[in-house]
């Protein structure tokens, strides 16, 4: 048994049951109790060097690559999520890192002679972990909310948020936007309409913004009252609400309101004013190309945010109002690529997909590539999409621990 494998042995054993467990006081004289299928399963000398969570789920250890040579990371298969540990709020060591949530059908593709268990491991399900790769926990499956039905791999995930507080997760698929507590593992369904999902929180986690039937609302966590909001108010499903302050990561650049009166205080804007006189009139191809923001992120604090457009990558300081930009080739070393999640300060970058993680440390004038890291996160089921930062703060935003 290599050293790597008894050392994941010692952290699965923490997963399950927990850190900080009191030792026993005196030593007991009773009989060893026999071994569970999970010891006995690791007991056994595997090619991959597998090491059993439970008896149908485990974990590989794999070298990353990167900057730093010889980091291992875990990338786990799980083919029972039933039997995977959930995330558990009251678990402090959960929270020692950012955390990211993501969508992952860990199963396999299903058929017309798929049985409940088969199709119930391909459905999408809302998991997260911490930004070092490790720390995998199931957030939930909602059938509370999307009972199985046969084939029911249409459940796709389309976008989550979760609050500042940690405890809600608000998240929609096709149809369904929801809320899920994760203290008392209840979810609330805000609206059941097929059009586009958005979601803010409240600094304080107190109450979200979010869209249904095209209009906005404002839903308070402690009243359970929806409220629609006014024409002049605007959110985007890119945004942060911090120091009073409602980020907005529109389509063409940036606004910023004062959260308390919806007062706007300013805007970062992408193209000149020239351009911005002929789009008044007609948003030309051309136009749409280079400043359309197809892809967002913005940092815990709002102070940086990034978009990605056909043919520009922007990163964009929102204080100093300091908008950085690079034409996209593929023949060239991008400065700006992977910033899908931004980590606090901008220290930290990382990639949307889940299943392969990328991440990056920037420089001190926020370029890659002072410290890559590149692995195998996911190793069972079919995709594992949407990557989304939260727990921000923790470590300072430092997306790994200095001494590992």
């Amino acid at each position: 048994m290599t050293l790597n494998k008894t050392f994941l042995i010692a952290c699965t054993a923490i997963l399950l049951n927990g850190c900080n467990q009191d030792e026993p006081s005196t030593l007991s004289t009773a009989v060893e109790p026999p071994k569970t299928d999970v010891e006995l399963l690791n007991k056994q000398e595997w090619d991959d060097n597998r090491v059993y969570v439970t008896k149908d789920n485990y974990i590989l250890m794999k070298e990353a690559n990167g900057t730093i040579p010889g980091i291992v990371k875990p990338c786990f298969v799980v083919n029972s999520a039933k039997e995977w540990p959930r995330e558990d709020l009251s678990n402090a060591d959960s929270y020692d890192l950012p955390r990211v949530d993501f969508r992952w059908d860990n199963g396999e593709f299903t058929n017309a002679s798929s049985d409940e268990k088969a199709i119930y491991e391909a459905r999408d399900k809302i998991w997260s972990i911490k930004t070092d790769g490790t720390d995998l926990r199931l957030v939930t499956d909602f059938l509370d909310v999307v009972p199985p039905r046969p084939h029911n791999r249409a459940v796709t995930v389309k976008m989550m948020r979760r609050s500042p507080n940690n405890r809600y997760l608000a998240w929609s698929n096709n149809v369904e936007k929801v809320i899920f507590d994760l203290e008392t593992q209840e979810s609330i369904v805000l609206g059941a309409d097929r059009g586009h999902s958005q979601f803010l929180w409240a600094e304080d986690s107190s109450y979200l913004y979010f869209e249904d039937r095209a209009k906005y609302w404002k839903y308070e966590i402690a009243t359970g009252k929806t409220t629609q909001m006014d024409d002049d108010f605007h959110f985007s499903e890119v945004g942060v609400i911090y120091g009073g302050r409602r980020y907005v990561v529109s389509d063409y650049g940036i606004v910023v309101f004062n959260e308390s009166n919806n007062k706007r205080l300013y805007s970062i804007g992408l193209s000149t004013a020239e351009e911005d006189k002929l789009a008044v009139k007609n948003i030309s191809l051309s136009y749409d190309r280079k400043y359309f923001l197809k892809s967002r992120s913005i940092s815990p604090d709002g102070k940086y945010a990034w978009g990605e457009s056909a043919q520009y990558r922007y990163f964009i300081n929102t204080e100093t109002r300091d908008v950085k930009l690079e034409k996209k080739d593929p023949k060239k070393k991008s400065q700006y690529r992977f910033f899908d999640v931004l980590g606090l300060n901008a220290d930290y970058v990382r990639s949307a997909s889940a299943g392969s993680a990328r991440q990056y440390q920037l420089t001190i004038d926020k370029k890659l590539f002072t410290q890559t890291q590149h692995w195998g996160q996911i190793c069972s089921g079919h995709s594992a999409t949407l990557s989304w930062l939260y727990n921000g703060f923790a470590n300072h935003g430092a997306f790994i621990k200095e001494d590992k």
